[in-house]
């Protein structure tokens, strides 16, 4: 918490370096995080770029105790829900069609046997049905690592609405997926 206090302070004087340092530090996880989350990787980069531009200009308005992680984390989800909501209603109204599985990022894919990369392509799927704040719960708790207070944090959401929405979205992924395996997509 220290450190953050200092980072922020730093950050708050439009210290270039300090600036540097945090997307050298975070750059890799967020794009990580929001690939796992919109399922492109060009976009998670475009998004993730956004996500430290928007860091750049609104830290001054923060407080100082600012947990920043959180914060940044934060900004990501949103960059990323509202490209999801975007392509969702593109896709209803018709003006985009609707990704297939050729379209999945092979980036994703970890080399080994043919039916991981069917796995991990219908988890993939599976995911995109979910809302996509739900999705994001799970990408952030069991993709990224986070407690549930820190999923809160990014989210604006109490952990115990946290830890019932993670509950919820595991079993609707299931039923999603179980769903998904039976009538082969």
């Amino acid at each position: 918490m220290v450190m953050d206090v200092q980072v922020v302070e730093s950050l708050r004087a439009r210290d270039a370096q300090a600036f540097c340092l945090l997307i050298e530090r975070l750059q890799q996880p967020i794009t990580g995080y929001l690939h796992r989350l919109v399922g492109n990787r060009e976009v998670a980069l475009d998004l993730a770029q956004d996500t430290f531009l928007q860091v750049y200009k609104e830290i001054g308005k923060t407080s100082p105790d600012l947990v920043l992680d959180a914060w940044i984390y934060r900004i990501a989800t949103n960059y990323g829900l509202r490209y999801l909501n975007r392509r969702r209603l593109r896709n209803f109204v018709g003006l985009d069609d609707p990704s297939s599985p050729e379209d999945f990022n092979i980036h994703l894919m970890a080399p080994g046997p043919e039916n991981q990369a069917e796995t991990r392509i219908l988890v993939h799927e599976t995911l995109l049905k979910m809302k996509p704040q739900d999705a994001a719960c799970l990408h952030l708790h069991y993709g990224s690592g986070f407690t549930y207070d820190e999923i809160g944090r990014v989210l604006s959401m109490t952990p115990e609405a946290v830890r019932k929405r993670v509950a919820r979205s595991v079993e609707k992924f299931r039923a999603l997926y179980e769903e998904s395996t039976q009538t082969g997509s």
